[in-house]
């Protein structure tokens, strides 16, 4: 591990992140620009509400088809033409809003439309990362992407969509139409390391590995522990989000400058933070998770106890430092132990879990809020320090998979066969005859890694 920290990223990389940059900025520009285009069409509330639900809605009902189409299709002719319709998408859109013939029906299936499309995406470029970087570089490069996304598209890219829809309604779309393009350029031209061709695998009936998604995602061992942890923190920090605003201007008093400067010193410093993974994960895997949920929970809790606004900007840190972090370490070991023709379905049914624990956190935050408006902060720190003790020894399970060196790939012949690894790269505690059945998937991720953390999960 120590020879991969010094070796630099290759250069395919950097291309590849400069591709997600650009994409990210445009779809930052369109965080603020759907919710002031519906403003503009003098929408209700709820109407501005219901072009926000669009967006989320696509992912939570979609993502689970949308990744095996991900794992079907060619990974990377499949991102760049992705980012074309996109653009086209927003080109057509941009047009109608200058003419003035886009109504609020029509923008609620733009965004809609246009998450379909980013989570197809999305779940391409999770399988098309493997073929970029060696498994070495998996968790510096996860690092750089996830820091990079949270700072360009939550960041950046809001506070300019504003600027930009001040100088013309139309322009946020025609913006993030030229970034789709652009990006699609980008990946059009990466060229890629050698790397083992993917496998060939058997084409079952399509709703069967759409379903794979929620196997993969909650098969036995690391895979379920990672997505049922992840998907409690999301529940449970999905409803403080949904009540920063009340939190901020009618709790704490702050005015609008205040809290834009407040909310974004709070997201710049976490990705600070999160660029300090390499120190940080240096820990044990368990250890780290361990770290990073109880910061999250201290962070919550200046939160919920906040009286100005440098204190929302550290509780905001500390938390979003803590998401980030549990996210760079879960998306690696994923990476180390679904094979890569599996990676499509896994993101998608990461997606769907996550987006639909996420709605239903917002809904109660807004629940909880019209209690108090510190109460969603405090019950969120509960969660957290809840889940600390009593889901802590379980991540112990996670040791044994970042302690093991997988390799990139298997060889063709043995992956199409879904064969485990060669047994003098088990772990000491995984016997051959511990191997789970196979059963449920055609070639299920590294089960004898799965194995052998189940046992000591509930040792």
């Amino acid at each position: 591990m120590a020879d991969a920290e010094r070796d630099p990223l290759p250069r395919s990389f950097w291309w590849f992140l400069t591709a997600g940059a650009v994409s990210w900025l445009g779809d930052g520009l369109i965080v603020v620009g759907f919710p002031l285009l519906a403003a503009g069409l003098h929408a209700s509330p709820v109407g501005i509400a219901a072009v926000v639900v669009g967006e989320r809605l696509a992912p939570m009902l979609l993502a689970l088809p949308l990744g095996a189409l991900a794992d079907r299709w060619n990974t990377r002719r499949t991102a760049v033409g992705t980012n074309l319709t996109q653009a086209a998408l927003f080109a057509g859109s941009a047009a109608l809003v200058a003419g003035g013939h886009l109504g609020l029906a029509g923008l609620i299936a733009v965004a809609f439309a246009a998450n379909v499309l980013g989570t197809l995406f999305t779940c391409t470029t999770g399988a098309l990362l493997p073929d970029v970087v060696r498994p070495a570089h998996f968790q510096r490069a996860t690092t750089w992407l996830r820091a990079s996304n949270a700072l360009i598209a939550f960041v950046v890219g809001p506070g300019l969509g504003g600027l930009v829809y001040a100088t013309g309604h139309a322009l946020p779309l025609l913006l993030d139409a030229g970034s789709f393009v652009a990006a699609a350029v980008v990946l059009a031209a990466l060229r890629l390391p050698d790397r083992p061709a993917r496998p060939a695998a058997a084409r079952r009936r399509f709703l069967d590995e759409a379903m794979d998604g929620i196997r993969i995602s909650f098969s036995a061992g690391p895979m379920r522990l990672m997505m049922v942890f992840f998907a409690l923190m999301t529940l449970a920090q999905a409803g403080s989000v949904a009540a920063i605003v009340v939190l901020g201007r009618h709790v704490v008093g702050l005015s609008s400058t205040g809290f834009g400067w407040a909310l974004a010193a709070g997201n710049i410093a976490a990705v600070a933070v999160m660029l300090s993974v390499g120190r940080i994960v240096k820990l044990r895997a368990s250890t780290a998770v361990i770290a990073a949920i109880v910061a999250g929970a201290v962070g919550e809790l200046l939160l919920g106890l906040a009286h100005s606004g440098p204190q929302i900007s550290v509780g905001l840190a500390m938390d979003g430092s803590a998401v980030l972090v549990i996210g760079v370490l879960f998306a690696t070991t994923r990476l180390r132990i679904v094979p890569r023709e599996q990676l499509g379905r896994m993101t998608g049914g990461f997606q769907s879990v996550l987006y639909g624990a996420g709605a239903a956190g917002t809904m109660l935050g807004g629940v909880l809020a019209d209690i108090s408006g510190r109460l969603p902060y405090l019950v969120c720190a509960g969660v957290y320090l809840l889940m600390a003790v009593t889901m802590g020894r379980w991540m112990r399970g996670l040791d044994a998979v970042t302690a093991v060196s997988v390799p990139a790939q298997a060889a063709p012949e043995e992956a199409a066969a879904g064969k485990a690894l060669p047994e003098q790269a088990l772990p000491e505690q995984a016997a051959p005859e511990q191997a789970l059945p196979q059963k449920a998937l055609p070639e299920e991720p590294r089960k004898w890694i799965a194995e052998s953390d189940d046992s000591a999960i509930h040792s």
